[in-house]
């Protein structure tokens, strides 16, 4: 539900080189204003709903302030819940009261009902279920000593015996890249936002919608809230617009049936665009940020400009290391257990996930680590100017 990612974040981590560190931390320059302090609270919460950097207030670390990021969660839960209002008040009410079509009425109640609770439910679970984070799902991190980035004192020195001392994760792409702001090994796909200021395991965006971001341990739960805002979005517009085309000239369609009419049209729309976009992505085992990435790289190719390095996951023929093809992508991401895909509960496959691990195409991977070693051998762009 979420219209914008942490994609720009990603562009310098958007290339498979060990030696880069995970810029995509925040924006880490800070304002004096005692004024600009007081605000900073709305601030956070124009950032967070636009993905938009603002500077941090002086003293002010990121990732605080996050309550405020519950005021999108509350305009969510304000629309359906005036939907639901709207559709029982002017729709199911005049059928069973004015016109007495006890069966038209049930026919609209039950499945609406049906789909408002799948939603709510959905809706909860990606709200309170964590994305997965490093050091929370296997890897060693016992030193870590985060939010010291932030400091001007910083030792570089510790920073380096961290690296040597902290356990490396298992990564088919190479070396793993190291967060800054965290100051871990991140394993593949993983990524740091700079609203949770928080590393995320299979990063696909961070969503205001939600109040965080959208990972591996909550990515089946997004898709499922999507769908169902989207089937009921769907089912309110066409009953609601059929009812009031036939009754408009009663006195409580006027307004309130009209006004969930457009509402309901309008999540339809936006909703249904964006959830079909998402099982496209699941189906080719993309993230959002992947394919942002993705489709930057390939526009800069076709247009002639010169690559020194490999993007991300991909080859340079455009095949992703981790498409196994639509099937195996859907059962990686929504679980081999068909009743699960349409009910938002915990399964066993769920806590296998640990972030770290994922299926690939094992032709597409050597095709990948050939182009990189080939790369890595190339003179750079710099090296083969005339002096």
């Amino acid at each position: 539900m979420c219209m914008k990612s942490n994609q720009n974040d990603e562009k310098q981590t958007a290339f498979d080189d060990p030696d880069v560190h995970d810029t995509q931390i925040c924006c880490c320059c800070h304002s004096d204003s005692p004024v600009y302090a007081i605000l900073w609270p709305l601030v956070f919460f124009f950032s967070a709903l636009t993905d938009f950097p603002m500077p941090l207030p002086k003293g002010k670390k990121p990732g605080q302030h996050r309550d405020w990021g519950w005021v999108p969660v509350l305009i969510v839960t304000g629309i359906l819940v005036f939907v639901y209002y709207g559709y029982l008040h002017s729709i199911v009410l005049v059928l069973l009261r004015q016109l007495d079509r006890q069966a038209q009425a049930i026919g609209y109640l039950v499945p609406f009902n049906v789909l408002f609770i799948l939603f709510l439910i959905s809706y909860g679970r990606i709200v309170s279920q964590t994305p997965g984070h490093p050091n929370l799902l296997g890897m060693d991190n016992p030193t870590s000593t985060k939010g010291t980035h932030h400091d001007s004192s910083i030792n570089i020195d510790r920073i380096e015996d961290l690296k040597l001392t902290q356990q490396k994760p298992d990564t088919i792409l190479g070396d793993p890249k190291w967060c800054e702001a965290c100051q871990i090994w991140k394993p593949d796909r993983a990524h740091h936002c700079r609203v949770c200021d928080a590393c995320v395991l299979r990063m696909d965006h961070h969503c205001p919608w939600v109040n965080g971001c959208v990972g591996v341990s909550n990515y089946r739960y997004y898709i499922q809230f999507l769908c169902y805002v989207s089937l009921l979005g769907s089912f309110t517009f066409a009953s609601s617009l059929a009812a009031f085309v036939e009754f408009h000239g009663l006195a409580t369609f006027d307004n309130v049936a009209l006004a969930t009419v457009i509402v309901s049209g309008i999540i339809t729309f936006m909703i249904g665009t964006f959830t079909m976009s998402h099982i496209w992505l699941v189906l080719l085992n993309r993230t959002t940020i992947e394919n942002s990435q993705f489709q930057s790289w390939n526009k800069a190719k076709k247009s002639g400009e010169a690559q020194n390095r490999l993007i991300e996951v991909f080859t340079e023929t455009g095949r992703n290391v981790f498409n196994q093809g639509c099937r195996a992508n859907w059962v990686e991401v929504m679980g081999s257990n068909k009743l699960l895909w349409f009910l938002p509960l915990s399964s066993k496959q769920d806590a296998q996930k640990d972030g770290i691990h994922y299926g690939y195409n094992p032709s597409v991977l050597e095709e990948y680590k050939n182009e990189d070693a080939s790369r890595r051998k190339r003179p750079s762009k710099q090296e083969k100017r005339p002096q």
